[in-house]
C-alpha cells in the first residue's frame, strides 16, 4: 500500500501502525463513498443511470462523456476530505486526551505550532491519497486501453 509507507515514512510510525492507519482511513473512505454512490444514483437522470449500471456489470464505458471527469473529481476530492476528516478523528481517539478532544470541540484555538502540524497532516494525506488515486486510474486507463 502506497499510502502505509507514506504514513510510515512522513510520521515516523511502525510499519504495523502505518498499515493500521491505512487500512482504517480506506475502509471509511469506501464505506463513506458507497453510502454517497447509493444515495445519489437514485436522483441521476435515466440515462446516466443505464450507462452506470452497464459500467459495473459489464465493465465497459459506452462513451467517454464530461461528466464522467466530473464525478471522477468529485470522488476525489470526497474520499480525500473523508480520509483526512477521518486521520483527524483517529489522532482524537488515540490520544487519550479528554482536555484536548473538549478544546477542539469548544473552537478554542490551538496555536500556530498546532496548525502548522495540522497542515503537515494534510499535506502528507493528500500526497499519499494523490499517489495512490493516480496508480489506481493509470491502472483502470491501461486497462481500458488494452481492451
Amino acid at each position: 500500500m502506497i499510502e502505509a509507507w507514506i504514513f510510515k515514512k512522513s510520521f515516523n510510525i511502525s510499519p504495523k501502525l502505518s498499515v493500521q492507519y491505512a487500512m482504517a482511513l480506506n475502509l471509511l473512505a469506501n464505506s463513506c463513498e458507497w453510502i454517497v454512490f447509493l444515495n445519489a444514483e437514485t436522483v441521476f437522470p435515466a440515462e446516466a443511470r443505464k450507462e452506470l449500471i452497464y459500467y459495473l456489470l459489464v465493465e465497459q464505458i459506452q462513451e467517454t462523456s464530461p461528466s464522467i471527469f466530473l464525478l471522477t473529481a468529485f470522488n476525489f476530492t470526497l474520499l480525500l476530505f473523508i480520509k483526512w476528516m477521518g486521520f483527524e478523528t483517529l489522532k482524537i481517539l488515540l490520544s487519550k486526551d479528554i482536555p484536548k478532544i473538549t478544546q477542539v470541540f469548544q473552537g478554542i484555538p490551538e496555536g500556530n505550532l498546532q496548525m502548522t502540524k495540522k497542515y503537515k497532516d494534510f499535506r502528507v494525506i493528500l500526497i499519499a491519497h494523490t499517489l495512490s488515486y493516480s496508480l489506481f486510474l493509470g491502472l483502470v486507463f491501461t486497462l481500458l486501453i488494452l481492451e
